[in-house]
């Protein structure tokens, strides 16, 4: 069994490129290291990334990474000390440190998860126009088959889950522009706001917020869409009681 975090050690941190451009489906990278598992499993190390790893409440992009004669299929994504590390299996071929490569996300899978992540946030700010006040979250799923968020909260009535529903699809309706902010510690309080969790943020020389204009502004590293019309409509599919707070299952049209 392969000890990635050993592995992968002394190696640069990946350039992220879906933290700026979340709409890229195909880049262009070289090959830092192929670390084989058994078989034709492996994880495969880039010098730049379009795959968003598990994190965040969001799941891992799929997809392939090919050249002329090599084709490796994405199925997970770790982010170890910020490299990112695709696990996978070769369909054919193999890689060598210094291969130039294509990568490709499953744009169909990525632009759900954006729909849904999205979806998330507004329904935060829901929350926050309901219940009065900022619920903070204890988990969340933004991604298929069964998106949820956990709040840390009372749980709402059939009554309050209709306007819930109704508050957030208003906003999806308003078109708001969506777009990624950084600030540092000192400039934080200003860009972020109506976001849950803010007391529980570690440390850091940089933030990325994502601002729903008018709605929200949340530290995210998630990839989200331009403006809340692509979302869809956003439907509430169930409640459930836990012994703190309550998990809402959530889903887009």
């Amino acid at each position: 069994m392969v000890n990635i975090y050993r592995a992968l050690e002394g190696l640069k941190e990946t350039s992220k490129v879906y933290m700026d451009d979340q709409y890229a489906r195909i880049l262009e990278s070289t090959i830092i290291n192929v670390v084989k598992e058994k078989g034709k499993k492996a994880y495969v190390i880039v010098d730049k990334s379009i795959f968003h790893p598990r994190s965040g409440g969001q799941p891992n992009d799929i997809g392939v990474i090919e050249k002329e004669g090599t084709m490796f299929r994405v199925l997970k994504v770790l982010n170890v000390r910020g490299v990112l590390a695709h696990y996978g299996k070769f369909i054919e071929g193999n890689f060598n440190a210094g291969n130039k490569v294509k990568l490709k996300i499953d744009w169909n899978h990525r632009f759900r998860v954006m729909k849904l992540h999205t979806a998330g946030h507004i329904i935060d700010y829901a929350l926050k126009k309901i219940y009065g006040k900022v619920i903070n979250t204890l988990d969340a799923f933004h991604g298929p088959p069964k998106a949820y968020i956990v709040y840390d909260a009372e749980a709402p009535s059939p009554e309050m889950l209709h306007k819930i529903e109704k508050e957030a699809n208003k906003i999806v309706k308003e078109n708001r522009k969506v777009k990624v902010i950084y600030a540092t510690q000192e400039s934080l309080l200003k860009i972020a706001f109506n976001a849950p969790n803010l007391d529980r943020l570690p440390p850091s020389e940089k933030y990325r917020v994502v601002v729903i204009e008018g709605v929200n502004g949340i530290p995210c590293t998630g990839t989200h869409v331009k403006e809340t019309s692509e979302v869809g409509e956003i439907k509430i599919i169930g409640m459930e009681k836990l012994e703190r707070g309550f998990k809402l299952f959530y889903n887009v049209l």
